[in-house]
Formats: structure tokens, C-alpha cells, sequence
């Protein structure tokens, strides 16, 4: 799993720290500009997979990324950065799981402090996080706002970094332009339909509890088997019948992926240690109605046998 995490972090990694090193060169940038015709609001279009973005050719210029896949990078012509990038990841991805990492990472870095934490943002129909940090990188404090969109195995970043005396410059610029993202992901109605017909029920976990998975991508597990409201978690859940990275395909096993939106301990609302819990179970049965399902993270096992 460590791999895994590494490859979305690496991508991440790669937008957000684009720094202003420009290459002097913006007959250069001009063109390289993965864009089509300026429409009448003067913003020219760039594409990336699924993403399309249009900015203000005024401020930006499209830079060269050599062989770097999945990134697009503009630099301003004065200062600042402005990144996009996309991936396709072993697990089911959620923002904020995407934001810890960030945070995780930037947590080593000299200075490191978050400005803004995530908030919710509806861009052309899709939920983006944006969040703002700042971090000392040869001496010089730099400013990024960053937006995370995630949708089944699909991450998108959006960066606008700039260092600290120069980050108001082209900060509505940055702005504006990722307000014109759109994001067309593929689902995956036929692998989740399929793991449906398995899932979907009641499962008795012995110890761990009871666990309530329904047709409507809903999810409840109690902590004890008499359905105490009092001791719970419940949320949505996304699911798939194969998984390269867990190692299984279709008739193997099933990926199921939790996310919390509640958790009651003795009744007391609380929050859960992560926003997605994700597992993987065996269709070859241990024993006789007994299923195995790992947590991928943890690596605890749980017997589930259905009711």
C-alpha cells in the first residue's frame, strides 16, 4: 500500500511544489500552450484527460514538463505558478484523504503552517476542497492554494504557488481560472453493480460487530451485534469486483470502500480517524459461510459471515 501512496503524492507533489523557476523563455511558453482558440472572453483552453481549464493568456504561459505525464504547468509572466495535475490511483480516492497527505508531507518542510483549512467548493457541478499552506523552501517562504477533486479512482490537483511577497500579484488570476475547470470522470456503475450483488446485506463481523451495507451506496457498522444506534459509524460506500493493486480480478475478490459521515461512541457524536477505510475480501471462503475481509491500512482481518 506504501506504493500506492507514494505514486498520488508524487503527482500531488509535483503541482504543488511547480515553484517560480522559470526557464526565461516565454516565446517559449507561448508555444507550448496546450490550448485552442481564445474564445470572447479572451481565455484560451487546455486539456488534460478528462480536465479542461481555461486561463487568461495575459498572465499565463504554458511551460514545458519534459516527460512528466498527467501534469500541466503555466507559468506567470511576472510571478507565481500556476499547476494541474491528474492521476489514476489503486483505491477509491476522497479529498481530504488527499489533503492529509499533503499535510503530511509538508509537515517536515521549514515553516509549514496551513492558512485555510479544506472547505467545500461547487465548480461546474463537481466537489472541490480548496485549502491554503505556507513553507520555507532555500530561504524563501512560498504561499500555495490548492483545490482536490476525487472521484472513484481519479485524483485532480490544482496549485497556484507563489512566494509570500508576491502571492496577492496573480492570486484572483489563479483563481478565475480554476474556476472554469471541468472534470468529466468515467464511473464504474458495472464493477460497482456487480460487487453489489455480494455486498449488499447485513453481515455479521463476530467481535468487530455488525455491518449493514444497502443498494443505495449507504453503509452502518455497528459496533455490536444488537444494532446499538449508540456505538456506530455510517456513511456511503464505493465498491468494485477486481483490483490490480490488492492483486484480485473478477470472480477473485471484492473491493469495498468506506466513507464515514457519523460516528457515535455511547452515544456522543464524534469523528472518525480517517475520511475512507478501504478493504479487500476474498470470495474463497475461509470455512463454510465465513468471508474474509483486510483492512488494507491496518491489516486486521475480520470474519464475515451474512445474514
Amino acid at each position: 500500500m506504501k506504493k500506492l501512496r507514494i505514486g498520488l503524492i508524487t503527482v500531488l507533489m509535483a503541482a504543488v511544489m511547480l515553484t517560480a523557476c522559470k526557464d526565461g523563455s516565454q516565446e517559449k511558453n507561448t508555444e507550448l500552450a496546450q490550448a485552442e482558440k481564445v474564445d470572447t472572453s479572451g481565455f484560451m483552453k487546455a486539456t488534460l484527460d478528462e480536465l479542461t481549464i481555461q486561463y487568461d493568456p495575459k498572465v499565463w504561459g504554458a511551460t514545458d514538463v519534459g516527460d512528466s505525464q498527467g501534469i500541466l504547468r503555466f507559468d506567470a509572466f511576472d510571478n507565481g505558478v500556476l499547476g494541474v495535475s491528474r492521476s489514476v490511483e489503486g483505491m477509491y480516492q476522497h479529498p481530504l484523504d488527499m489533503v492529509a497527505m499533503a499535510k503530511q508531507i509538508y509537515s517536515g518542510y521549514e515553516g509549514f503552517e496551513v492558512l485555510a483549512e479544506p472547505t467545500v467548493l461547487f465548480v461546474n457541478g463537481n466537489e472541490w476542497y480548496e485549502w491554503s499552506y505556507a513553507y520555507v523552501q532555500d530561504g524563501i517562504k512560498h504561499v500555495n492554494l490548492q483545490r482536490v477533486y476525487g472521484k472513484n479512482y481519479y485524483a485532480f490537483s490544482l496549485s497556484y504557488v507563489a512566494d509570500e511577497a508576491g502571492y496577492s500579484v496573480n492570486l484572483q488570476s489563479a483563481k478565475d481560472a480554476m474556476d472554469t475547470v471541468e472534470v468529466q470522470v468515467p464511473d464504474n456503475k458495472d464493477g460497482e453493480a456487480k460487487a453489489k450483488e455480494f455486498l449488499v446485506g447485513e453481515w455479521d463481523l463476530g467481535s468487530s460487530g455488525y455491518l449493514v451495507l444497502n443498494q443505495d451506496d449507504t453503509y452502518t457498522w455497528y459496533m455490536s451485534s444488537d444494532k446499538d444506534k449508540a456505538n456506530m459509524h455510517t456513511g456511503t460506500y464505493g465498491c468494485d469486483v477486481e483490483n490490480t493493486s490488492l492483486g484480485f480480478v473478477e470472480g477473485e475478490g471484492v473491493y469495498l470502500v468506506l466513507f464515514p459521515t457519523v460516528l457515535m461512541v455511547e452515544g456522543q457524536e464524534g469523528m472518525t480517524g480517517s475520511v475512507k477505510y478501504d478493504y479487500g475480501i476474498m470470495l474463497k471462503q475461509e470455512t463454510e459461510g465465513v468471508y474474509q475481509m483486510l483492512n488494507v491500512n491496518s491489516f486486521t482481518i475480520y470474519d464475515m459471515v451474512k445474514q
